[in-house]
């Protein structure tokens, strides 16, 4: 029996889980109050806390690190990784992480936490199907301005498991079927995922709107918007992926109030959660034509997806693309541990972790020379 510990770092909890094999001990999902989150405004701020809080779970649940046979964390916002899988916790990942991450996201303190459980111990520490694989086909990348690169950035980690569970459902491999699957939850991606390869994807600032992001803006209302606003470019950014889509229109970024605001009449609610429907359908059909309509299968996952409303409005539209499977819910943490256990079996390698932050070449520069804490 293998004894696996999980940790998902989110905008405002850490969600820790304890697995015996694949079989769920314990989970929960420690929380961080606003006026907590007031105080630390800045990533690399939260860790002390939210690793107390690890360890304070670890303590009433009798759980000893140097018991466990491999921790595996969320990734965090790391540079572009060549495939998906297991890769190590190494100097480098957490030099990139604390001096020269990718962005700032609650994310990156989940391998921070980890390798903070098990100092000094004997313990491996991986994460696991990063959100930036660059597994994508190179015409999926080019855009209109030379100077940018569009990098693929995906919910990976639960759409992925999400295609395997459907696979399994039919008697068939993940690897051999041509999937687009959706993540739906405070943001919204797409993925096509070619026989285990995110051949090309939709994020979640670049497709639909969804409860927390605005979505697709065409440029010349944007560029406006940018520079008519009094906002900062911090603030400009949480704006755009945070405070936007359903939260901008009603407060709430629960889908189940902006139903009942529809259940009570409310014409205008039932008009913007349909043009979030409408916008996702609008993402399956875009990716659908990169493989000429070659798509086994359409599958609706995430939190969003238990909405029984939205799932159907989704189907309407595009169910003469492929059939479309919905799978509620988000197994990340099944997902981690899953990664895990097939990395102590043998089933999979784990890939060392050796992509340098843009401008650095080694761990002394990114420690010395920080572009900027997180």
């Amino acid at each position: 029996m293998k004894k696996i510990f999980t940790i998902n770092c989110g905008s405002t909890s850490t969600k820790v889980a304890y697995f015996h094999d694949d079989i769920l001990m314990s989970k929960v999902s420690l929380d961080i109050s606003s006026e907590q989150l007031k105080q630390m405004p800045k990533t690399l701020q939260q860790l002390e806390l939210r690793t107390g809080q690890v360890r304070a779970f670890l303590t009433e649940n009798h759980l000893d690190p140097k018991e466990f046979d491999i921790i595996v964390a969320r990734a965090g916002t790391i540079p572009a990784v060549p495939t998906d899988g297991a890769y190590e916790v190494n100097a480098l990942m957490l030099a990139s992480v604390t001096y020269a991450p990718e962005a700032q996201h609650a994310s990156t303190l989940s391998c921070l936490i980890a390798n903070e459980l098990v100092k000094d111990l004997a313990v491996p520490v991986i994460i696991y199907d990063p959100t930036c694989v660059d597994s994508a086909d190179p015409i999926a990348k080019i855009t209109g301005i030379p100077e940018i690169t569009n990098m693929p950035v995906a919910h990976l980690l639960n759409t992925k498991m999400a295609g395997i569970t459907y696979a399994e459902s039919i008697n068939k491999n993940y690897k051999d079927l041509n999937l687009i699957i959706v993540q739906l939850g405070g943001g919204i991606t797409l993925g096509f995922h070619d026989h285990g390869r995110i051949a090309d994807w939709i994020y979640d600032d670049e497709g639909p709107m969804s409860p927390q992001r605005a979505g697709r803006i065409p440029t010349r209302y944007l560029a406006n918007l940018c520079y008519n606003s009094k906002l900062t470019l911090q603030e400009m950014r949480m704006y755009l992926c945070g405070q936007s889509g359903l939260s901008a229109y009603f407060g709430t970024q629960d889908v189940r109030d902006v139903e009942k605001l529809i259940e009570s009449g409310d014409e205008k609610a039932e008009l913007v959660l349909h043009a979030l429907a409408y916008g996702v359908a609008k993402g399956i059909g875009e990716l659908s034509v990169i493989r000429g309509g070659e798509v086994d299968q359409i599958i609706l996952t995430g939190g969003i997806a238990y909405s029984e409303r939205i799932t159907k409005w989704i189907n309407e539209l595009v169910h003469f693309i492929a059939p479309v499977t919905v799978i509620p819910g988000e197994k990340e943490m099944e997902a981690l541990a899953a990664g895990g256990l097939r990395v102590l079996n043998g089933e999979e390698e784990i890939h060392p972790y050796t992509v340098y932050p843009k401008g650095y070449s080694s761990i002394e520069e990114i420690i010395n020379n920080p572009s900027f804490l997180a």
